[in-house]
């Protein structure tokens, strides 16, 4: 059977409107997959038996929110947010109205002005994700204060909102988890550093898209994340918002990433995570002035293979790493290390970025702070261990000859499980 033959003319335009069409789909943000709108198991992911029932209330469900809470209440799950919601719902006067004013408990939010005098030439931060509120693993705030670290670092996934087109619900998750004692009582204490994940922005694997103000509701979900945490700066303000930051610790310089907001589809070719505006802040912010150990902190990680089969880390924007390592070899910067979330475990990573002459890069990665679900053990790590909640601690020794940091594993009873020391030699252009 002879072909018939499509004119080359015709042909042409075709390729055309496929490349305007496709382009554009892989660089709108993802649709939300809403996570609380199926009722939670009383056993399991507790973290989702309120906001389940906080969603029926707001979309005017009340009886069979009523019913859900009545029977979740077998689980045992704070009963005086049971309480607050079956208020709502019953209508109770003085019931909480979605908003700081009328939350009837005391929140304690961070303040990262606590300890400016403390020590900066020897020093110990804490750093993780993966924080879902599970009321049986609220302590691990305790197991994080007891070593009285410098700073926590809070990586993403710092609650679990999973609807960013209701900001009722995003103030609750943070208002339970400012309420709760044992943050209470390592916030007062210990400064808090944050950047969000696809959890605490969106919902899960979810990326914003390259534009400003669509979806409309990323900027209302930036304001949310903006009163609840007490961050240097945020990204490029109201004209290019954004959770990036960067601050220091004495001689250590610690560069917060935003995976999210402008990330494109990982489908597209050669998207971008960062998007143009933090790529070009990334650059000057670590060229601006030197310093020991220059820490990065990414959402996901950056070490390649260790979220098989996916592409939500860095794998899925492998051109936008490369250059990312290029050009801290070009600029030759020694000192860096990686520290990251979002695999519910702790682990460290060995990465050869493949450039002739750059030092191998070391990543500490931790993302089961109170998080019941688990992921495995990845085997090109250097270590790995997720058979309890855990966070990351490191330990910065400037006044080392060849001055130290020093990543230890600990388990949500306070036990070193893992450790690794890296000196600053080891870190040094060949």
């Amino acid at each position: 059977m002879r072909r018939k033959r499509i004119p080359i003319l015709l042909l042409l335009a075709g390729l055309t409107i496929t490349s305007i069409t496709s382009r554009p789909l892989f660089a709108q943000a993802s649709k939300p997959k809403v996570n609380n709108e199926k009722p939670a198991k009383v056993t399991g992911q507790v973290k989702r038996i309120h906001p389940h029932a906080l969603k029926l209330i707001l979309q005017g469900k009340t009886t069979e929110a009523i019913a859900y809470l009545e029977k979740s209440e077998a689980a045992k799950v704070n009963p005086a947010h049971t309480k607050l919601l079956l208020d709502i719902a019953h209508g109770k006067p003085g019931a909480w109205k979605f908003d700081a004013r009328t939350w009837p408990w005391n929140r304690t939010l961070p303040d990262t002005s606590l300890k400016e005098n403390a020590p900066t030439d020897r020093f110990t931060i804490a750093f993780g994700g993966g924080a879902g509120y599970v009321p049986e693993n609220e302590h691990m705030w305790n197991t994080i204060g007891a070593i009285d670290p410098r700073a926590l670092l809070l990586l993403g996934d710092n609650v679990y909102i999973d609807d960013p087109e209701t900001p009722a619900m995003q103030l609750f998750h943070y208002y339970r988890r400012q309420s709760q004692p044992e943050w209470a009582k390592l916030a007062k204490r210990v400064p808090i550093y944050s950047i969000w994940d696809d959890h605490d922005f969106t919902t899960n694997d979810g990326w914003g898209g390259p534009a400003i103000d669509e979806p409309a509701w990323k900027r209302d979900v930036w304001k949310v994340f903006k009163g609840n945490w007490d961050n240097p700066y945020y990204g490029g303000g109201d004209k290019n918002p954004g959770c990036w930051y960067d601050f220091r610790i004495g001689d250590v310089h610690f560069i917060m990433l935003d995976g999210r907001y402008y990330r494109e589809s990982p489908k597209a070719d050669d998207p971008s995570m960062l998007g143009p505006v933090q790529m070009k802040w990334l650059k000057k912010t670590l060229t601006h002035k030197p310093a020991t150990f220059t820490v990065i902190c990414s959402n996901v990680p950056m070490a390649p293979k260790v979220k098989p089969g996916s592409k939500d880390t860095w794998d899925g924007y492998d051109g936008e790493r490369q250059r990312i390592y290029q050009f801290i070899a070009d600029q030759q910067i020694q000192g860096v290390i990686i520290l990251s979330a979002d695999r519910h475990r702790s682990d460290a990573y060995r990465v050869d970025t493949k450039i002739e002459g750059m030092y191998p890069l070391y990543e500490f990665s931790s993302s089961r702070l109170t998080n019941q679900h688990v992921h495995p053990i990845i085997k090109s790590s250097l270590f790995g261990y997720n058979e309890k909640q855990s966070f990351g601690r490191v330990d910065f020794d400037l006044k080392a000859y060849d001055p130290t940091v020093k990543y230890t594993v600990i388990n949500i009873d306070g036990k070193a499980i893992h450790s690794l020391r890296v000196k600053l030699s080891d870190l040094q252009f060949k």
